[in-house]
C-alpha cells in the first residue's frame, strides 16, 4: 500500500453529486428501497475513469495492476451501507480489486481503524518480510487491516516473491558491472525507475530496492581498491 493523493472531482460528481445524495435520503427516509440506479450513481464512466488516474490503475490496498485481469471495483472508504450521506462523495471514494472490495465489506462501522493510504503513511503502518507484509508493531491499524483484506492471500505473496526475485536479478547484473559510468546508468536506468508510484506492489519494491543497494553499497566499499599500473 502506497501513499495516495486525491484528484479532482470529475466534472459529474461536481454538478450532481448533492441532487444524487439528496434524491438517496429522501427516499431512505420515507422507508423505501431506493433503485438501483439511484444506489449505483457513482459508477459513472467519468468518475471510474478518475478513480483509475489517481490510483494508478492499481488496487489501493493491495497494489495489484487491475486493469490486467479485472475492470476494479469502486471501493467506498466509509462504507455506504452506513453512511449513505456519502455515497456520491468524491472524497470517500477510491478503486480496489475485487477480493478487497469484498473482504473489507463494512467491517469496523467508518473504517477509523483500518488504514487509509489517502490520510496516512502507510509505511508508518506496515513493513515487509520477503513477499509479506506485515503490520508494524504496535499499530493497530495495520494489523486489522491486513488481516481484515486478507493482504498475505496466496496469490498475492507469489506475485511479491516473482517481484522480488527479479529485482534480486538485476541488482545481481548490476554488481558484475565494473565500469562505473555504466553502473551509474544503470542503476539510474534500470532499478530506480521501478520505485515508481505506478509500479505494481510499488512499496514493496522501494522496501527490497533500499536493502539490495544498501549490501551492493556495503560490498562495494570493502573491495580492495585496485593498484594502478606503472
Amino acid at each position: 500500500m502506497i501513499k495516495l493523493s486525491k484528484g479532482c472531482a470529475p466534472e459529474i460528481l461536481t454538478r450532481l453529486a448533492a441532487t444524487w445524495t439528496q434524491a438517496l435520503l429522501e427516499r431512505l427516509g420515507r422507508g423505501e428501497t431506493p433503485t438501483d440506479t439511484e444506489k449505483g450513481r457513482y459508477r459513472h464512466p467519468e468518475v471510474k475513469a478518475a478513480l483509475i488516474e489517481e490510483t494508478h490503475g492499481k488496487c489501493a490496498y493491495c497494489e495489484s495492476k487491475l486493469r490486467h485481469i479485472t475492470h476494479g471495483d469502486i471501493d467506498h472508504i466509509v462504507p455506504k451501507s452506513v453512511a449513505h450521506e456519502k455515497t456520491f462523495e468524491w472524497e470517500n471514494l477510491t478503486l480496489a480489486c475485487d477480493v478487497c472490495n469484498e473482504n473489507k465489506s463494512s467491517h469496523f462501522g467508518h473504517h477509523e481503524d483500518l488504514v487509509d493510504p489517502y490520510t496516512v503513511d502507510p509505511n508508518d503502518h506496515f513493513l515487509f518480510v520477503g513477499p509479506v507484509v506485515l503490520p508494524v508493531p504496535g499499530s493497530d491499524p495495520g494489523l486489522l487491516t491486513e488481516r481484515i483484506l486478507k493482504l498475505n492471500r496466496a496469490e498475492l505473496i507469489e506475485r511479491r516473491q516473482e517481484k522480488i526475485m527479479n529485482l534480486v536479478t538485476q541488482v545481481s547484473v548490476l554488481a558484475r558491472i565494473n565500469d562505473p559510468n555504466v553502473r551509474s546508468v544503470v542503476r539510474q536506468s534500470v532499478l530506480e525507475t521501478k520505485v515508481d508510484d505506478t509500479q505494481e506492489f510499488a512499496a514493496l519494491t522501494r522496501y527490497c530496492i533500499s536493502i539490495l543497494l544498501e549490501k551492493l553499497d556495503k560490498a562495494e566499499m570493502k573491495q580492495p581498491a585496485s593498484i594502478p599500473s606503472v
